[in-house]
């Protein structure tokens, strides 16, 4: 038995009088089954060697789906109209606001069609058409490509637009592009770009947090997919992210929505609660290291602090958080060790260290400003690395191994240091094992450094434990 796919239901006509986007979206009474940027093929075509039991569980999915879409239509025809233009804001802003929607160069967008009741993406197109890439310059903004419907056998081109003008209304009230622009020209296909595309915002009927996504059954985005990321894989790109927009009530619980092996799952899903990264690559993508203000001064008098003290109000911050002298400082360095360390420079007095010790969350860099001294640190693989560095010379210790500097020289030493975080933490391996409060017992130091409890001791007394 063959499942070739859904019959087309109408046939589609090209208008060539060109609509806004605006306009269109907002009048257009229907539209048909082939949602400019349809959903993944849930039609499988078989063999005649397949099994009948693949045949039957096949069919069984099959009815599944039917069914599940039937009840997601319903639940999006049931929704308030406000709530539904409350949730197209809610998502779009979203997106906009995304890391991986605002540092995306080229990207791929289905052009909503408000009677499937998808979720609305003008917002989002209009401020990408406001500033397109130009002449190849993605740099000046985005180069978006929109779909079009090429026949009834699910063949889906995606083309670069630069205007809302691009868009016309074909017979079925589905805007799209003109295969040709103003001036005859053809319009550049995606799988003909030279650059692949970073991202494509996807819509569907139902969605769950593991990725699975339930199309409308067409099969036509299914098809340009499995096309695109061939291409991919030919040329070796990186892999685009794959990004659905769904309303509240189209998040299914997991495992509700059933797949074939010709559904394509989604990396995140963006609904009007948030951004739902699924796989690792949109996790990575979904981090935002750009700064949401001005600035953030640390309150360091705050009463509740988690992971890292919160920001001053605007109202409290002054010229001096801005400043620091203390470079200007000479610090002392009249302790056993012979050093004084802060978290911007090291000053070693002559034969003195900063003694051995780790940064559990932060690698440390430097540069010699005065003297000669000795930097090494040790691997977790207990191999020992070191080097002498003179005036100018720069090492780098790598996160949470043991490290120490060592004055060589003849004369104090100056280290300017800097941290990869905002609390690097030190850990000194004689201050924590020989000073700590309490103290560690002795049979737990003696077994550790093979020593008798009178050397544990003569330590602990230099450390006052």
């Amino acid at each position: 038995m063959s499942r070739t796919g859904l019959r087309q239901k109408a046939k589609l006509v090209l208008m060539t009088q060109p609509y806004s986007i605006a306009t269109v979206l907002a009048q257009a009474p229907f539209c048909s089954l082939f949602n400019p940027l349809p959903a993944p093929r849930s039609i499988v075509t078989m063999t005649n060697n397949t099994h009948q039991s693949s045949n039957t569980h096949l069919e069984a999915v099959f009815k599944q789906k039917k069914i599940l879409r039937s009840s997601v239509r319903k639940a999006l025809k049931g929704m308030d109209p406000s709530s539904r233009s409350q949730e197209d804001n809610a998502v779009q802003n979203i997106i906009l606001e995304a890391p991986w929607f605002r540092s995306s160069q080229r990207l791929c967008a289905y052009i909503s069609c408000s009677s499937l009741r998808e979720v609305d993406t003008s917002k989002v197109l209009s401020e990408i058409l406001q500033n397109p890439a130009k002449d190849g310059h993605t740099q000046m903004g985005k180069k978006l490509y929109v779909p079009r419907v090429e026949d009834k056998n699910s063949y889906m081109r995606m083309l670069n637009i630069t205007h809302m003008d691009d868009l016309i209304s074909n017979s079925m009230n589905i805007l799209e592009p003109a295969p040709v622009d103003g001036d005859g020209n053809e319009r550049e296909d995606v799988m003909q770009a030279t650059d692949p595309v970073d991202l494509l915002l996807l819509p569907g009927l139902a969605f769950d947090k593991s990725g699975r996504r339930l199309g409308r059954g067409g099969g036509y985005y299914d098809a340009f997919l499995k096309n695109y990321l061939e291409l991919v894989k030919e040329r070796n790109w990186k892999q685009p992210l794959l990004v659905a927009l769904s309303y509240s009530v189209q998040i299914m619980d997991e495992g509700v929505i059933p797949v074939t092996p010709n559904d394509v799952p989604v990396d995140a899903l963006v609904s009007p609660a948030g951004v739902i990264p699924i796989t690792t690559a949109a996790q990575e993508r979904s981090a935002d290291s750009d700064p949401l203000q001005d600035f953030c001064i640390a309150d360091l008098n705050a009463t509740v602090i988690v992971n890292g003290f919160p920001c001053k109000p605007a109202s409290a911050v002054t010229s001096d958080d801005f400043f620091f002298d203390g470079l200007s400082k000479e610090g002392s360095t009249a302790n056993i060790f012979g050093s004084s360390v802060t978290r911007e420079c090291s000053l070693v007095s002559r034969g003195g260290m900063n003694a051995p010790h780790w940064h559990p969350r932060s690698s440390e860099s430097g540069v010699v400003i005065q003297g000669r001294v000795l930097v090494g640190f040790v691997t977790t693989g207990n191999v020992f690395y070191s080097k002498n560095l003179t005036v100018g010379q720069m090492f780098v210790i790598p996160i949470g191994l043991v490290h120490f500097q060592q004055n060589i020289g003849e004369e104090k030493a100056l280290l300017f240091t800097a941290f990869n975080s905002q609390n690097p933490g030190s850990v000194v391996a004689s201050v924590n094992l020989f000073g700590s409060t309490p103290s560690i017992p002795n049979d737990v130091l003696t077994k550790a450094f093979q020593v008798d409890a009178n050397v544990v001791n003569g330590i602990k007394s230099k450390f006052g434990s």
